[in-house]
């Protein structure tokens, strides 16, 4: 029954159409008579019953028979109901008989004609007219607003109409079934298609819809039967394909016309809701039995998401090219910039290794080129960690009590040096009172006011830089600056618009006058933007620069206002203080590390300051000092052999043992320091270990004094101390070949001295297997060269034993007999030292090969700890002899695979040359050892060799300070 009043159903639009035109007959019928008139049948019988009584009121008048007249209209009235009252009036007007309440419902029309509700006879005596009959009756028709739907005909018409509609209806309702194509589908192949996801429409010939499914129907907003009948072309449609023309066929056109099936048409479809789809529509056309196309199936299938895939497939694909152009043109920076402190650091160092550096002014000149392009280079790469930081959004800043004044200063007291070797003044002022203590990141802004101080000293010649401090006090936006104002060469504004942007300078001929990488600024405004601040410039070209920091800081509570003399007073005494050194009384501490290197750094500064020292290798044997001797403070490393530094501290917290225990720890990541007070610990130190840093934490640990150090007395000392170390002797700027380890250390000597009868032997096997052409044997003994020469000194062999190896794998007999010629020619120059320079054995029968001279590391790896406490190259000889051991080691370790022991060795490296200031080992060291942990024996093999080449290029500081550089290694 729902069905029955779907207005836009076939079959209602139908059934009324029908049900108009009976309708329409009826009323033609009724206006040409062909209906019977009721209202007329009523007032002819009405008219009738008038003229009776008004012959027998004739009558009755003639007789002058009034009464019976009376009598006779009551009878009428009473009898028809219909009648409602009656009279008699003369002619003269008056009313002799009056049946009811006649006089007060008679209506006086002016004609005097009869109505349907009044009617007037006239009462005749003889031929004269006597008087008339005055009826009146009920109204035929009702004067009320809704007479008209109260009348016969119109009741007629409304029942037919009503019925009409309800059998035209269900007779259409079986009657189309025969004629509708998707009422012609059985229901259950109707609802496998309801269930499809993809949109199905069946057309018919002139393209109109016959069948829709529900997915296309709801795609539209609309019911499936409201689309039947329907034009598909009326339908907001949209060719997909950019090449498409307005005018081309859409496919279920091609379809009809062709009789063909038509695939992989891309269109666009606005749905019910707004949104536009993209749909994949396929066209199969429904032959008819003439073989042309009486219709066609289409299948929508929506590929919308796929569509927005491919658009953010190709916006990635744009983002990644970018990218890569992003890093060619970082490639393209950073190899200038790292070319440029390398070309000096090889240069000079090959200098040296020359001899040219006669005079020791000179070599200092040489060295200390050699220092500041290091020291660039370790700049760089800081910057660029930092940057990598930034821009990955790991930035992480902290808001701590400190003192912000005090930052700046210790800035500006650093930062005087280089200062004055350009010539340059360097001043602190302050124009406001400054709260003593702020809550801001130190370490954050120590790093902006050093790069800012940095940038202004690098680009001035002339004049000085004045760095401003200032406080404004405005509750919780309170915020402190810090401007940085130079006289240098100063910039346009177009150049101080972009020098914020990475790798951005004035101009090339800048860069190559002053050089620099362009990240400082960078990472100085991310940094000022974290704390809620930021950086400003003004420049004016020839004039120089200001650089103004304004970070978000507000004061301590209770925090005391320092005035600007105050500040700059305070500078003063900052700069004094720096003259003084830590006094101890003496106390006990417990040194825990599993590397002799670093425990033997440890003691040296330790005594020297007055503590008395014990020392432990692991920390079982940690554990059992500390709980059998009295230590005022244990210093302990956390990843050592037998037992590890959190498992150690732990089992000594629940012992009792409640004295300071500090981290000394190579893990710097991000949680190192929580999981080691988490464990125990009392505090947490990295290492390369900071010696100032060190000895201040002991001081506050155990309460020691800080008193004036007596420079010359120092110095006097270190004199001493510089001449006791034992001086070694230079090595020979030409061949023979010579090992790379002091001689003068007899240990290395018997070392080298046993080595040499052991190579002119194997070198005999090798000449044999080659004359046998016996590759594999070949291949070991190389082998055994490259590791073995390199172990004791003679890393010249390294690079000619690796090639021979290779061409001894490949069966190459032709690069097999020049690399056999090249190592005999090496080894039948070696010699233990100078003083034995003639050969130790007769030169071999085989001709010697021209070649050219062995190649040489040409890098220099230096202690940076030794540069400034030269009191510790004893430690750093013995770091060399251990690692010429480890080396060894490592190569036996790698040869019998043993990745365990490769690891163990590869980590001691890690820690104990940073230990001693020859960071240059770190990485690699890690290199190896997470190889080794890998089972990785290339990438081992690799990094051992690049370790061998560094060992060689190792350079300790002369014992006496009018000498060169001595290369020990």
């Amino acid at each position: 029954m729902k069905d029955l009043f779907k207005l836009n159903s076939p079959r209602t639009r139908i059934a009324l159409g029908l049900v108009s035109m009976v309708v329409c007959l009826l009323i033609a019928a009724s206006y040409l008579g062909l209906v019977p008139d009721r209202q007329g049948a009523i007032l002819q019988g009405r008219a009738a019953l008038a003229e009776t009584i008004a012959v027998n009121s004739s009558v009755f008048i003639t007789r002058n028979d009034i009464r019976r007249m009376e009598a006779n209209l009551e009878l009428m009235v009473a009898r028809n109901a219909e009648l409602q009252s009656a009279a008699v009036r003369d002619a003269s007007g008056n009313v002799l008989v009056e049946i009811g309440e006649h006089l007060a419902h008679w209506e006086v029309l002016e004609d005097g004609l009869s109505t349907d509700a009044q009617i007037t006879v006239p009462i005749w005596e003889g031929d004269k007219e006597w008087g008339q009959i005055e009826m009146r009756f009920l109204p035929i028709k009702s004067r009320a607003w809704y007479a008209f739907f109260l009348e016969p005909l119109s009741i007629l018409i409304f029942f037919l109409a009503a019925c009409s509609y309800v059998f035209f209806h269900l007779y259409l309702g079986r009657m189309l079934k025969a004629l509708d194509p998707s009422q012609a589908i059985p229901d259950r192949v109707r609802s496998a298609l309801d269930t499809m996801a993809e949109g199905l429409l069946v057309l018919d010939a002139r393209q109109n819809i016959v069948l829709a499914n529900e997915a296309f129907a709801n795609l539209m907003g609309q019911q499936a039967d409201e689309l039947i009948g329907k034009s598909i072309g009326k339908l907001p449609w949209q060719k997909a394909d950019e090449q498409a023309s307005e005018e081309s066929a859409f496919p279920w056109q091609l379809a009809l016309e062709q009789s063909e099936v038509q695939l992989n048409y891309m269109l666009r479809l606005v749905d019910g809701a707004g949104k536009q789809h993209t749909f994949m529509t396929n066209c199969s056309p429904v032959l008819g039995p003439n073989g042309k196309a009486a219709g066609v199936l289409v299948s929508f299938d929506d590929v919308t998401e796929l569509e927005e895939k491919e658009i953010q497939l190709r916006l990635s694909k744009e983002e990644a090219e970018a990218a890569n152009r992003a890093k060619s043109d970082f490639l393209a920076n950073m190899s200038h910039e790292i070319r440029t402190p390398m070309n000096a650091i090889l240069g000079f160092t090959e200098v040296l290794k020359r001899g040219y550096g006669k005079d020791p002014e000179e070599s200092k000149r040489y060295l200390a080129t050699i220092a500041s392009s290091g020291k660039h280079l370790l700049d760089l790469i800081n910057d660029i960690l930092d940057l990598s930081k930034v821009e990955a959004g790991r930035i992480e800043v902290e808001r701590i009590s400190c003192q912000a004044h005090r930052v700046v200063q210790e800035v500006v007291h650093i930062m005087r040096v280089k200062a004055n070797e350009k010539g340059i003044a360097l001043k602190l002022a302050a124009t406001t009172t400054v709260p003593d203590y702020l809550m801001t990141d130190p370490a954050r802004l120590r790093q902006i006011i050093t790069n800012l101080v940095g940038n202004a000293i690098k680009f001035t010649e002339q004049g000085g830089v004045t760095v401003t401090v200032s406080y404004r006090d405005q509750g919780a936006q309170s915020s402190l600056q810090i401007a940085v104002e130079d006289t240098g060469i100063g910039m346009s504004t177009e150049q101080a618009g972009a020098v914020f942007n990475p790798f951005v300078q004035a101009d090339s001929s800048i860069t190559r006058r002053f050089g620099g990488t362009g990240l400082g600024l960078t990472i100085s405004k991310r940094f000022a933007e974290a704390l809620g601040g930021d950086i400003t410039v003004t420049s004016e070209q020839g004039k120089g620069s200001c650089f103004t920091v304004s970070l978000q800081a507000q004061a301590v509570e209770h925090a005391a206002m320092l005035t600007p003399d105050e500040v700059v007073r305070e500078s003063v005494q900052l700069e004094s203080a720096q003259t003084h050194r830590w006094q101890f009384a003496g106390q006990g501490v417990l040194v825990v590390d599993d590397g002799d290197e670093n425990r033997d750094l440890l003691e040296v500064v330790l005594r020297d300051v007055g503590l008395e020292v014990d020392t432990a290798r692991d920390g079982k044997e940690g554990l059992d000092k500390a709980c059998t001797h009295d230590y005022a403070l244990i210093l302990m490393d956390v990843q050592m052999p037998e037992m590890d530094g959190y498992t150690a501290v732990g089992l000594m917290r629940e012992r009792g043992l409640s004295l300071p225990v500090i981290a000394l720890t190579a893990h710097a990541m991000k949680g190192a320091e929580q999981q080691c007070l988490d464990a125990g610990y009392s505090g947490y130190m990295t290492k390369p270990i900071d010696i100032d840093a060190l000895l201040a934490r002991l001081g506050e640990e155990l309460g020691a004094q800080r008193v004036v150090a007596d420079t010359e007395a120092s110095d006097g000392e270190e004199q001493s101390a510089r001449n006791e170390v034992p001086v070694l002797s230079p090595m020979p700027p030409v061949a023979p070949v010579l090992p790379s380890l002091p001689m003068h250390i007899p240990k290395f000597r018997t070392l080298v001295e046993k080595f040499i009868p052991r190579l002119h032997a194997r070198m005999q096997e090798l000449q044999d297997a080659a004359r046998c052409e016996d590759f594999e044997q070949v291949a070991d003994i190389a082998h055994w060269l490259k590791g073995s020469a390199g172990s004791v000194g003679f890393h010249q062999f390294t690079e000619p034993s690796a090639e021979l190896e290779l061409a001894a794998r490949k069966a190459s007999a032709q690069d097999v007999a020049q690399g056999l010629d090249q190592v005999m020619a090496l080894a039948d120059r070696v010699a233990v030292s100078a003083d034995d320079a003639t050969p130790t054995r007769p030169v071999s029968a085989v001709a010697p090969v021209e070649m050219a001279a062995p190649q040489t590391v040409t890098e220099s790896v230096r202690s940076e700890l030794l540069e400034t406490n030269p009191r510790l190259q004893p430690m750093a000889i013995k770091f060399v002899k251990r690692l010429e051991e480890k080396r060894h080691s490592m190569q036996q370790a790698l040869g019998n695979d043993d990745m365990t022991t490769l690891a163990d060795d590869a980590h001691w490296l890690k820690g104990s040359a940073g230990t001693l200031g020859f960071h240059v080992f770190t990485d690699v060291a890690a290199e190896l050892e997470q190889a080794a942990t890998q089972h990785d024996s290339a990438r081992a093999e690799t990094a051992l060799a690049k370790i061998s080449r560094l060992a060689a290029a190792i350079e300790v500081p002369p014992a006496n300070g009018n000498e060169t550089n001595q290369k020990i290694s």
